[in-house]
């Protein structure tokens, strides 16, 4: 990177400039412009660098061996994706990386964040890395609290009652298109359709393109 000043993200929290230039110089940053549907991270891959999406959107996509897509999770500005995998560098790849819009990275190699060293940097950025994998595992505990029911109906439920209580509101917005929330679900696109048209003609909610309006959550 051209400059030491860091983007404002969690992973970088607490860092001063002196120590931003030392990450920088040890990690090797380096900035990558990505466009809509590029993959930047293949499944089957080793080693990935951790990336920090700045711009944009990704998403986590797996894809079976009959070609059936799932769609796991998504990070926005801000976020981390393949964190996990830098870690352990011998472990392939399950999912990939796909550009849901188009925008930009940073990238970083992990070798030397998880070497030995009492440098204020490391220490600074590995808390900072334990408590977003914290948060990560909180939102994969979540995420099977509306993969468990059976029927599409109970997971549209599930998943609509996570986003209210995450937005404190009945009304939220969804950040996924129709076909994207479908594979979030693991579930048909157009059985999706008509599970959430004849949850709107009983009144339980209105749908909107992505803003939702929950109209009777106790009974959800």
């Amino acid at each position: 990177m051209e400059s030491c000043k860091l983007p404002d993200v969690p992973l970088f929290r607490g860092l001063t400039e002196t120590e931003a230039a030392a990450a920088i110089e040890a990690l090797r940053m380096r900035r990558r412009p990505f466009a809509k549907g590029e993959v930047l991270l293949e499944a089957g891959c080793t080693a990935p660098p951790l990336g920090v999406v700045l711009a944009g959107r990704v998403h986590m996509e797996h894809l079976d061996v009959w070609g059936s897509k799932t769609l796991l999770g998504h990070a926005g500005p801000g976020d981390l994706f393949a964190e996990t995998y830098a870690c352990l560098p011998e472990e392939p790849l399950l999912v990939s990386v796909v550009a849901a819009e188009s925008g930009e990275v940073l990238l970083l190699d992990t070798d030397q964040l998880l070497r030995c060293g009492c440098e204020p940097w490391r220490w600074k950025m590995t808390q900072n890395l334990l408590r977003i994998a914290a948060r990560k595992n909180l939102g994969l505990a979540q995420r099977s609290l509306y993969t468990a029911p059976k029927t599409i109906r109970g997971r549209i439920t599930a998943y609509f009652s996570v986003l209210a209580r995450r937005s404190g509101s009945m009304q939220f917005n969804l950040p996924f298109d129709r076909q994207q929330l479908a594979d979030h679900l693991g579930v048909d696109r157009s059985a999706l359709s008509n599970a959430l048209s004849q949850m709107q003609r009983e009144g339980l909610l209105t749908l909107d393109r992505r803003k939702v309006e929950l109209r009777q959550v106790d009974e959800l």
